[in-house]
């Protein structure tokens, strides 16, 4: 008997040791993001950075946009214009769900049919489905699409929706869906921290975007700026997204990476000219002399460390409808004071705006910024940060109460298109902010054009329009600022988000 109990032991020892060096094999990024989707796993309520980098861990969408702005094949991995308005889709055959369900053409056409019904109309995504007439599975791996007028970009739109395992999210419901989400990319969700503050997912090795280097990922919220760069510095995280601008030099001097990552995404405040009957916000002069008011230069310099550039509108260059003849608003106090004067505002008026709280940014030293220059042309601006959650609520339904302004992003990404952020300043938006006829036929005009020469020509005339009547403050560029421990590389920030399935743990 004791002869067995020791070779037990002894088995035993081997498994644990084996068992031991399999999880120090295992490698494990660690990343402190500024915050996690509101709905958590539900792909379809808002979009853009930060909850992009967690939804293009789990999902795919039909097509892809790469850094320098070319759309590429995902999911679908061709795909063919037959007219003006239909469009032949082909899918990969190979693509299998986290639950290891097939990806089919029917759950395309179902999931789409979805976010066009009346009940999921109160959904961020849907909006950007509102042209497609029809969409109809042909085949397993082939489905085609109808619009009701001419899209000549449908394939880069389609970058934008991720793609769910239809029959479950039908079968349990969005809610039950966001928690246990399921989709085809390159990590599978695991499970939620205290309060989904965090959450850990897993290597999906049968995946188009597999990691090569990356067993598990643990991304935590953590809100505030200095709060991540202390995580870093405690070894509790790898990489710490949107990184103070002010904090780079002491960052590299202990000795950690920084990556800057320019995006097409511009920093400004909204003015509508829909809110109030009798606003000073419906003069376009007034709009534009609120721009003469503001020292972007000095934001650039002061603020952002000269990593920035002033905006001269709603687009950086390499955008499609960059428009590279229009300048920035120039610093003009005079210019500010002659225009509020010709409209009958010579003692300035009220001005009350709502800014997306962005805990420990500098944004915020921005925003102050906006408010001190606004103060002395006479603008008795008062400046209130409020949560994501209350900001994308008075967004969709565009009841902001007391505030006659907010901040705003210009945000070309992940399309690498102005089109979106143009439409956001029109009337074609649900509930619009902004309106301007003259904008508005424009836009519809640019989506008649048959080639991407002529669309992308009337793209730049309604951004040189767009800066003439000034529906916003525009401040600066806005990059993405990540920093890393040493054994970190290859970390790459794509339209849609942070690379994680590229970054590569150094031996």
């Amino acid at each position: 008997m004791s002869k067995r109990i020791f070779y037990y032991s002894i088995i035993l020892a081997i498994c644990l040791f084996n068992i031991n060096t399999s999880n120090s094999n295992e490698k494990t990024l660690r990343i402190g993001l500024s915050g996690l989707p509101p709905s958590l796993g539900n792909p379809y309520s808002s979009m853009g950075l930060p909850s992009g980098h967690f939804w293009r861990s789990i999902y795919d969408a039909l097509t892809s946009i790469s850094s320098n702005g070319e759309v590429l094949p995902s999911l679908a991995k061709s795909w063919e214009q037959k007219d003006d308005k239909k469009w032949v889709f082909n899918l990969r055959d190979d693509i299998f769900f986290h639950n290891n369900r097939h990806l089919k053409a029917y759950s395309i056409e179902n999931i789409f049919l979805y976010l066009k019904s009346n009940k999921a109309q109160h959904l961020y995504i849907s909006n950007e489905l509102k042209n497609i007439k029809n969409i109809k599975a042909v085949s397993d791996f082939k489905f085609e699409i109808i619009t009701h007028e001419p899209d000549l970009i449908l394939p880069r739109r389609l970058s934008l929706i991720m793609i769910t395992d239809y029959d479950l999210w039908n079968k349990i419901g969005p809610s039950k869906y966001a928690i246990n989400p399921i989709g085809t990319g390159p990590f599978r969700f695991v499970k939620w921290g205290k309060g989904n503050n965090s959450v850990i997912l897993t290597s999906h090795k049968n995946n188009i975007r597999s990691s090569k280097n990356i067993d598990r990922l643990e991304i935590k919220s953590i809100p505030n700026a200095l709060s991540r760069e202390q995580a870093l510095f405690a070894d509790d995280i790898d990489l710490a997204e949107n990184i103070n601008h002010d904090s780079i030099n002491q960052i590299k001097s202990m000795n950690y990476q920084i990556q800057i990552h320019n995006r097409s995404v511009i920093l400004s405040i909204a003015l509508p000219n829909t809110l109030h009957e009798k606003s000073p916000l419906n003069s376009h002069k007034v709009r534009q002399a609120l721009n003469y008011a503001v020292d972007k230069k000095s934001i650039s310099k002061y603020i952002f460390n000269e990593l920035v550039q002033p905006a001269s509108q709603g687009a950086l260059e390499g955008t499609i409808g960059h428009n590279p003849t229009l300048k920035p608003f120039t610093y003009d106090l005079s210019k500010a004071k002659e225009l509020l004067n010709e409209e009958g505002y010579s003692n300035g008026f009220q001005l009350n705006i709502a800014i997306l709280q962005t805990r420990g940014s500098v944004q915020e030293f921005a925003f102050q910024k906006v408010q001190q220059d606004l103060m002395l042309v006479g603008i008795k601006t008062v400046i209130k940060p409020i949560t994501p959650q209350d900001f994308i609520n008075r967004f969709i339904t565009n009841k902001w109460e007391d505030f006659n302004a907010f901040s705003l992003l210009w945000n070309n990404e992940p399309m690498r298109d102005v089109s979106r952020s143009v439409e956001y300043f029109s009337c074609l938006r649900p509930n619009p902010f902004f309106c301007d006829e003259k904008i508005t036929k424009l836009i519809k005009k640019s989506k008649l054009k048959s080639t991407h020469k002529d669309r992308s020509i009337d793209l730049r005339n309604i951004m040189k329009e767009l800066n003439d009547i000034a529906p916003s403050i525009l401040l600066t560029s806005q990059p993405v600022i990540t920093a890393s421990t040493n054994k970190l590389s290859s970390i790459k920030m794509e339209p849609s988000g942070l690379n994680f399935e590229s970054i590569v743990f150094e031996e």
